[in-house]
């Protein structure tokens, strides 16, 4: 009885399914992701992420310039962010931006969020296809095209949607 037991666990835990997770994220984009897990750190969010692939997408169904293949904070499934080109930013931080929306959709199950706040601006990093929410002057004229100010709102709506509107949005 007693070795039936111990072929029945053997048989159990032999049968369940392995997850072979696959973490591959080209150079440019990696110094995004660690920024990602910083700053999720930085707001108490202890995140690991081993199961994302991003990868670069020359289909013409790609509609945005970039989609995630899943919205869950859940680590059951390999995450995929396909990038339609580099074309879709001018700066490094409006290719953070792409980055940390798509992992707002794959890595904390947000969806896209189309809320304003009173001043017009996009309430959440989860506006789709913005990618000059904290942006910096492409051509420096002024200071007046400058945003970056409003990163850190952004970020700390990223990782806690209730964050109330700043005082440049009211």
């Amino acid at each position: 009885m007693k070795n039936l037991l111990i072929v029945c666990i053997v048989l159990s835990l032999s049968c369940q399914k392995k997850n072979d997770f696959v973490y591959n994220v080209p150079r440019e984009f990696e110094p995004h992701v660690q920024r990602f897990i910083s700053e999720a750190g930085a707001r108490g969010h202890r995140i690991s992420i081993n199961n994302l692939i991003i990868k670069y997408e020359s289909s013409s169904s790609l509609v945005y310039c970039a989609t995630s293949n899943v919205i869950s904070s859940g680590n059951d499934v390999q995450k995929i962010i396909s990038i339609k080109s580099t074309s879709c930013w001018q700066t490094d931080t409006q290719a953070e931006t792409i980055i940390f929306h798509e992992l707002g959709h794959c890595i904390l199950g947000r969806d896209h969020d189309n809320s304003l706040m009173p001043k017009g601006d996009p309430k959440s990093i989860m506006y789709p296809d913005n990618t000059e929410l904290y942006s910096p002057c492409v051509y420096a004229i002024g200071d007046s095209c400058n945003k970056l100010y409003r990163r850190a709102y952004y970020i700390d709506e990223l990782f806690n949607p209730s964050t109330p509107a700043p005082d440049w949005g009211k």
